[in-house]
């Protein structure tokens, strides 16, 4: 008998925080959980571990990966997995106690569910609490309206997803099935991949959250998401790729969308002091959905063009 789930974590020299996020899911009580772990390419003698770990744990499965990145680590695992219900973890994250039960409840009931997510606590490597992910966000906020427990996105769930980056990757829960019906993770995209993917997604099927903080993730420094040229470059491809017609997407979502990926490009021009570009850009994604922050950045870009003067 398959196991419930499978949960699949990419990894690249993490052995330093793999066995406690490994920990954190075993801690779960969910009955049988398969580990599907990709060793992308390490150098830290994760492989090594991972083979002696497994074999006290038939159901952790070393899997050794193509070193293409984590969208193709990711892929490489989803086909490994046993289970229909499918988790993502990645290796410096951890699980909270409670993480999964109440989701995976509802999709082993509801077989339409394609993807569900939950709220995620983020701290620093010190343990410093940075912030909460529902929390973040404002349209999101007005979403849950202080609800709690399981809830269903409804008709705008795409809308919802593409505004906000509401579901973080070590929160979903999916489907094996969902995942091979579009095709899994782009392995063109090195940064956003797993937007892409949540947007298809929710596309092909009913979304749901649940209030639950389910996730600790590690804030570290010189992420890959930290890369501002690279995430403004693979923001604009999704957003084109996957809206084709921003006039279908309904507002406020709209202009949040796309004053997002406008301000991914104000501040690459701001970084490689392109100052009149990033003020333009700033402008323009205000424009789109007009905020006191974004107003404020591109008073700053001004400021800083009247200087350079």
């Amino acid at each position: 008998m398959p196991p419930r789930l499978s949960v699949v974590i990419p990894s690249r020299d993490c052995l330093a925080y793999l066995p406690d996020a490994i920990v954190s899911i075993r801690a779960q009580d969910v009955g049988a959980v398969e580990i599907v772990v990709v060793d992308d390419g390490s150098s830290d003698g994760t492989g090594a571990w991972l083979e002696a770990t497994a074999k006290a744990d038939p159901l952790l499965r070393p899997v050794a990966g193509p070193s293409k990145g984590v969208a193709a680590a990711r892929n490489l695992g989803i086909a490994a997995a046993s289970a229909e219900i499918i988790a993502f973890l990645d290796a410096d994250d951890q699980y909270l106690p409670g993480a999964l039960a109440d989701r995976l409840s509802l999709m082993e009931g509801d077989p339409s569910i394609v993807l569900t997510f939950a709220d995620v606590m983020s701290v620093t490597p010190d343990g410093t609490l940075v912030g909460y992910q529902f929390d973040y966000w404002p349209l999101f906020r007005a979403f849950l309206a202080g609800r709690s427990g399981l809830l269903p996105l409804g008709e705008n769930a795409f809308a919802m997803l593409l505004a906000e980056m509401v579901c973080g990757t070590s929160a979903v829960i999916t489907r094996k099935s969902a995942l091979a019906a579009v095709g899994g993770f782009d392995e063109r995209y090195r940064i956003s991949e797993d937007w892409d993917l949540w947007l298809k997604l929710a596309k092909l099927g009913p979304v749901w959250c649940s209030t639950r903080r389910a996730t600790r993730y590690l804030v570290r420094p010189g992420s890959t998401s930290r890369n501002m040229a690279e995430l403004a470059r693979t923001m604009r491809e999704v957003f084109a790729a996957n809206v084709p017609d921003p006039s279908a997407v309904p507002q406020p979502w709209r202009g949040v969308a796309q004053a997002r990926v406008l301000i991914a490009d104000a501040e690459t021009a701001m970084v490689q002091a392109r100052h009149f570009d990033a003020m333009r850009t700033h402008l323009s994604a205000f424009l789109c959905a007009p905020s006191f922050v974004v107003g404020k950045k591109a008073a700053a870009d001004f400021l800083r063009l009247l200087r350079l003067k």
